[in-house]
């Protein structure tokens, strides 16, 4: 009975050993910003791009970087500090910055006692663009996980700011983060990116995924499953690549971003116009270099049409995704072809009209009222400087 007891007083002493470490007893630093993507997955998304307008007007701050570095080795500008995401540091980073900017909520942090301090602030941009997945409050299978909604429900609420890019996105924020925090409909600084000219960028991903400049290439995007059923990505590449080529001319590869849980189980080993781009920090940049894209429920397509290249969807369990997860509109309303099956992916590739695709997509983002226009990122920092000046 004794060495039962030892185990439960050993286990309790590390559950709250992080409540009794003197952070927030630290001044807080006002010149310090912390960012984080995706839970520490590497340097990209919205913070990203608002790290790189910091940078771009030389603003005297101190940039934190919070990210995985016992997984995996991120290459970011010296500029930027980089510091384990779970580590004691991490966590004093956070509880001393002026500044939080994430993609993502706080739910390992807080479990780690994390609290936002008088004067800090937190800049909530999130990581969806018209997105059609329910989302956080909205999505009932999270409301089944009583730890993971009340983690989720603190995090709202310390958010300052949701920074939207639509009225239809002010509305699922309303919903979704539990009418916490202000709305600013100031555009996705990540999206900035597909109002650029992007040569350079172009040259510097073909050279690193041994693509020839000549090729066009079509991106593969599929949502996460729980399970990683396989059939859910049984796209007929050898049928797709011959499409593409007819319809659209030129040589085509086809790049595929999977979730790596899903990689684990797929061989690209024996179609030579497979690149596999799992590891590729930044799915922004792979898509404003693309020539066409495919997903299910991603809301990357969301983001893709605003360069106005050809988007479809192939999925074949729009039901039961629908039952599980939960849209917040029909798939049908937006400006894509859908494919259920590989017949009906080719027949629509084939079927595609650029003109009509173009004016689908003109009146979704007038229908959505969209602010994207390329200067998100120029808004956000000035909201930014305003904050850190106090």
């Amino acid at each position: 009975m004794f060495k039962y007891f030892i185990v439960f007083f050993v286990m309790n002493c590390y559950k709250n050993f992080y409540k009794f470490l003197p952070f927030k007893f630290f001044p807080i630093d006002n010149r310090k910003i912390v960012f984080a993507n995706y839970n520490g997955l590497g340097y990209g998304c919205n913070p990203k791009y608002i790290a790189e307008e910091l940078l771009a007007q030389n603003t005297n701050y101190k940039l934190i970087w919070l990210a995985n570095l016992d997984k995996h080795s991120y290459k970011f500008p010296k500029e930027i500090k980089c510091v384990e995401m779970k580590s004691l540091r991490g966590l004093y980073e956070l509880f001393t910055a002026k500044l939080w900017v994430d993609n993502y909520h706080k739910v390992s942090m807080l479990e780690k006692s994390l609290n936002k301090r008088k004067g800090q602030y937190f800049i909530q941009t999130w990581h969806g663009s018209f997105g059609i997945k329910k989302i956080e409050g909205d999505f009932h299978a999270l409301k089944s996980n009583k730890g993971w909604y009340q983690n989720a429900l603190k995090n709202a609420e310390l958010q300052d700011f949701l920074i939207s890019n639509s009225q239809f996105e002010d509305d699922v924020y309303k919903s979704a983060f539990w009418n916490k925090g202000k709305i600013l409909r100031l555009g996705h600084p990540r999206n900035d990116i597909f109002f650029r000219k992007n040569e350079k960028l172009k040259q510097k991903i073909f050279n690193i995924l041994g693509i020839d400049l000549d090729d066009k290439i079509l991106i593969y995007v599929p949502t996460y499953r729980q399970g990683c059923a396989l059939n859910n990505y049984n796209i007929d590449f050898d049928a797709l690549k011959q499409v593409l080529e007819q319809k659209f001319g030129g040589k085509w590869k086809i790049v595929i971003r999977l979730h790596r849980n899903i990689k684990l189980r797929i061989d690209f080993n024996n179609k030579n116009f497979l690149i596999d781009a799992t590891e590729y920090d930044d799915v922004q940049e792979l898509l404003a270099v693309s020539d066409a894209a495919i997903t299910d429920y991603s809301s990357c397509i969301f983001d893709f049409m605003l360069s106005k290249k050809p988007a479809f969807i192939y999925a074949n369990d729009i039901t039961k995704y629908n039952n599980e997860r939960g849209f917040y509109y029909p798939l049908e309303e937006t400006p894509f072809s859908i494919a259920k099956n590989n017949v009906e992916l080719i027949n629509n590739i084939k079927n595609f009209s650029s003109k009509s695709y173009i004016d689908s997509v003109d009146k979704f983002l007038e229908q959505k009222l969209s602010v994207e226009d390329g200067h998100a990122s120029l808004r956000v920092v000035q909201l930014i400087n305003d904050l850190m000046k106090g």
